[in-house]
């Protein structure tokens, strides 16, 4: 059903006969994914194995099919003389990024290259990186190496609506835009071909967030422009935010970006499904509910356990970004 291997620096173990569940998550505000897992112990019985599991080894997750899911770090281990299990939790590379900080001017750098600067800083290895076309200049004062690489796409972000996530991938960090890989198969409460059943879905509508006109100023606080979603606001009313033209950036596409309708979300549980995973989009086929189309992971949460594997996502109707702002 999967392998899990341990990595110290002197050998290799695979302990998937001991491993008594596996729960592999991750959220798209989060750039490390995290691998939970509990393995059988005792003290009697001197016929179950007994590895030496120690602090920053490295984890290797494998699925049946044998594709590799995860490639981290243990970061936190614990278990009692009254317990038959010991509870282990590994982060992906991406926990460096969360928990080294940096300052660093940086002038006129692509979002690319920047990222390529703070990884080099605590040695992670880059894979493939979007990149789009425009410089960004800033000061990073102490900040997470995860804020600035945000901070940088943020950037972009605002200009060509695109939403950027950071992930790793076979020990590399890829930023891609997310949101634009489907998996495969859609999730429905009923047998069907070329679905996965769900066993549970919620669904809520909010106008929370919603923002349907902006005005645009410029530094002198004079009104140079506005946008705004007429049919929004024949519907909602005037919601309204406003945005101050910056340098090399044009404001109506930021303003434009500032807009917001109802906020739809969903809460599903059913089968796993390995292709839903947080920065992926799925289709929902439930009538009940009315979640019926196309939405994008925000969070996903799987579980291997007792021969099963069973999932639970956050859904979004609209494409999110965890921005962060100069």
């Amino acid at each position: 059903m999967f392998t899990l291997l341990v990595n110290s620096p002197s050998e290799s173990k695979n302990i998937s006969e001991i491993v008594t569940s596996v729960t592999w998550s991750g959220d798209y505000k989060q750039v490390a994914r995290k691998l939970e897992f509990a393995i059988a112990t005792s003290p009697t019985d001197r016929f179950l194995p007994r590895p030496t599991i120690g602090l920053g080894n490295m984890v290797k997750f494998f699925t049946a099919d044998g594709i590799e899911r995860f490639r981290g770090y243990v970061f936190f281990k614990e278990k009692s003389s009254s317990g038959t299990e010991m509870e282990i939790t590994a982060y992906d590379g991406g926990i460096y990024l969360l928990k080294s900080k940096m300052t660093y001017n940086f002038k006129r750098l692509f979002p690319a290259q920047i990222t390529q600067k703070v990884c080099a800083e605590v040695g992670i290895p880059v894979g493939n990186l979007a990149n789009p076309g425009d410089y960004v200049s800033f000061i990073a004062d102490n900040q997470t190496l995860y804020d600035i690489i945000m901070q940088a796409y943020t950037h972009s972000a605002k200009l060509d609506g695109s939403k950027y996530m950071p992930v790793m991938s076979d020990g590399k960090l890829d930023v891609i835009r997310k949101g634009t890989v489907v998996a495969k198969y859609a999730l429905s409460p009923n047998v069907e071909p070329e679905a996965t059943l769900l066993s549970d879905a919620t669904y809520s509508e909010s106008l929370e967030d919603a923002v349907t006109r902006v005005k645009i100023y410029d530094d002198q606080h004079n009104q140079v422009g506005v946008v705004e979603n007429a049919d929004w606001v024949c519907s909602f009313g005037v919601l309204q935010e406003t945005y101050t033209k910056e340098k090399g950036k044009d404001p109506q596409a930021v303003a434009k970006n500032m807009l917001r309708g109802t906020e739809r979300t969903a809460a599903v549980e059913g089968l796993g499904n390995i292709e839903c995973v947080a920065g992926r989009a799925v289709l929902v086929r439930d009538a009940y509910t009315g979640l019926d189309g196309l939405f994008y992971i925000d969070a996903d949460k799987h579980t291997w356990e007792a021969g099963q594997h069973m999932m639970q996502l956050e859904l979004n109707f609209q494409n999110m970004m965890d921005e962060k702002e100069e």
